[in-house]
């Protein structure tokens, strides 16, 4: 297991490696309507390196982390969250959202001011949301297709299209301007451990239930990606296709 955020961080490829799985779906079509894998050969080497990374490594450490006071893990969450808002209203901005813009934009301000850096989620209260936005759903909003998927070593389920975008949100994210390299190594790989315990009983449902993994998991990222595109509303055209 490992599912891919929209943020990048090169050199430690463990930044956010598991985010995807939070709102996936299981449907069986792109933005486009069809799953286009041409190289599965070779991803599914990869998705096995991966499963194995994860087994061997970050799945016991997330399990350990999981054993944390409620409050540490909480706020190391939100920590985190607050940080991944920095890509989120620069997204915003690049979608021509007004309206989500400020709502962002401010709670990325509140929680940040007076959450203590983020630690404690001011804004949610207040009625500020949490969006999720990142280069990747910037370009499908304004049509650019997924293209092929393609399976990142570490970084997991990628596309096209979204593996560059990766680069764009590393330069946006405030991760990058950490120094010296070993502070941001620390603090990427405590996100990707953060990340990872949120998903442990989904990815144990999905061993558990899935027939084949790797085809699960690539529908999956489709059919998450395709929600966040369209803001969780997709054409009709895509759900009549998926549900036929």
């Amino acid at each position: 297991m490992t599912f891919l955020t929209s943020t990048f961080r090169p050199g430690p490829l463990l930044v956010i490696a598991c985010i995807a799985l939070l709102n996936m779906g299981c449907a069986s079509t792109t933005e486009d309507g069809d799953v286009n894998d041409p190289i599965e050969s070779a991803n599914r080497a990869i998705y096995d390196f991966n499963e194995g990374f994860d087994r061997m490594i970050l799945k016991p450490v997330a399990q350990g982390y999981q054993k944390l006071p409620s409050p540490v893990q909480t706020g190391t969450h939100n920590f985190f969250s607050n940080l991944d808002d920095v890509v989120v209203v620069v997204n915003d901005v690049l979608q021509l959202k007004v309206e989500q813009f400020t709502s962002d934009g401010l709670r990325l301000s509140v929680n940040t001011v007076f959450g203590i850096f983020g630690l404690i989620d001011m804004g949610t209260p207040m009625g500020l949301p949490k969006h999720e936005e990142s280069f990747a759903d910037t370009l499908g909003y304004w049509g650019v297709g997924s293209g092929p998927y393609i399976v990142l070593p570490i970084l997991g389920p990628s596309s096209v299209r979204d593996a560059p975008s990766l680069i764009v949100d590393f330069l946006i994210h405030p991760l990058n301007q950490v120094s010296p390299t070993s502070a941001t190594v620390a603090l990427a790989s405590t996100q990707a451990v953060d990340v990872r315990s949120e998903l442990l009983k989904t990815t144990d449902l999905r061993d558990e239930l899935a027939l084949d993994p790797y085809i699960f998991t690539r529908e999956s990222y489709y059919q998450w990606r395709q929600n966040r595109v369209y803001d969780g509303e997709p054409p009709r055209v895509i759900i009549e296709d998926f549900e036929e």
